[in-house]
């Protein structure tokens, strides 16, 4: 054998064995890469869903807490009527009864349909609305001390919320009489009944 000369012969298969055992190496490297690449998003994606379940938990506690917190108010509203439809018929019944107890000369009334209500204020949007029907009283009262009893029988027995927007007071005599049948006083108040409903596509359960 001369000097220099190399046996390509005897080499072929050690190259062989080499070449093979490096791109047997580098499918390792890009595998283990691209494995290490999928378990890290599979990661991030396991956590994502952790993170969203946390706080999906915790806002479930924060809606039974504040449920807790305000559904006997809640329901306190809807039993006296100021949640959930108006209740004319009962109104119209508290006055007739109240009417009819104080032996008043003459009481009528007039309900105008239901409109939404505008405050000076505006309430923040919470999904419910505000609702308020107009009512005219017109009577005839012995004294003023009758219009306060009325009204005293409706904050008592009429279900729903009412504020008295004004009433107007006129002596009908120079004297007053005693006769049940005459009014001494006509009174003509002005009433607005509310009512809060859910916003439409809402429905209201108590």
């Amino acid at each position: 054998m001369t000097p220099g000369y190399l046996d390509w012969h005897c080499l072929r298969g050690a190259l062989t064995m080499f070449a093979g055992a490096a791109v047997f190496s580098a499918a390792l490297l890009l595998g283990g890469a691209h494995f290490e690449r999928r378990m890290e998003q599979e990661y991030r994606r396991h956590n994502d869903q952790l993170t969203a379940l946390r706080r999906r938990y915790a806002a479930v506690g924060e809606e039974e807490e504040v449920i807790r917190d305000f559904l006997p108010r809640f329901r306190e509203l809807y039993q006296t009527g100021l949640l959930g439809k108006e209740h004319r018929l009962n109104w119209i019944e508290v006055l007739q009864v109240a009417g009819d107890r104080l032996q008043l000369p003459y009481l009528g009334y007039e309900i105008k349909a239901q409109r939404a209500y505008n405050p000076e204020s505006p309430a923040p949007a919470v999904g419910f609305e505000i609702f308020a029907s107009e009512m005219t009283l017109n009577m005839q009262l012995l004294h003023e001390g009758d219009l306060f009893a009325l009204l005293d029988q409706l904050d008592e027995q009429a279900r729903g919320l009412y504020s008295v927007s004004g009433c107007e007071l006129t002596r009908n005599f120079v004297e007053l009489t005693d006769n049940p049948e005459a009014g001494n006083i006509t009174a003509t108040c002005l009433l607005e009944w509310f009512s809060i409903k859910p916003a439409v596509g809402t429905e209201l359960q108590a």
